[in-house]
């Protein structure tokens, strides 16, 4: 897989500062900026960045100390999870397959956990993930539904 050869970014301030022009540069990168107030030129990249904001709340803690723990969990779920829009996953349009997940994973959660084995308490993690993201993923579609037939 080739690395980009072009970025598209918003006009966050991040974005358009030397360091990230340099970097660009360095990289031998064309940025491209999309136009102020125009979130729809980052459709895909909103839409993905959304449904984990929908999807991180289930699970860290109400003082939100533990956010990052649950982002790779979520980007997985995300990854994984097939999309209204393609009918694949995220997964097999990069890979060219769909994703090895053990089918464990793919049930209904169970509720045992048992702290002092990290293995189970992985599993419990990631079923939990997948069936909060499926069930988001599914409620989403249906808001997407009734907002297009409008």
């Amino acid at each position: 897989m080739e690395p980009p050869s072009i970025v598209q970014t918003d006009q966050d301030s991040n974005f358009v500062g030397e360091v990230f022009k340099n970097t660009c540069k360095l990289l031998k990168l064309k940025k491209i900026q999309s136009t102020a107030f125009h979130p729809e030129s980052q459709g895909s990249i909103e839409t993905s960045h959304q449904v984990l904001a929908e999807y991180l709340p289930h699970y860290v803690k109400e003082d939100q100390t533990n956010w990052d723990e649950w982002v790779p969990f979520a980007v997985c779920m995300y990854n994984t999870s097939e999309h209204s829009a393609t009918g694949y996953t995220p997964f097999e349009l990069v890979f060219g397959h769909p994703s090895s997940l053990p089918s464990a994973l793919r049930s209904e959660p169970s509720s045992q956990y048992n702290y002092d084995d990290y293995v189970s308490e992985l599993k419990g993690c990631l079923q939990t993930a997948h069936h909060v993201a499926k069930k988001n993923l599914i409620a989403r579609k249906v808001r997407s539904k009734d907002y297009y037939d409008k």
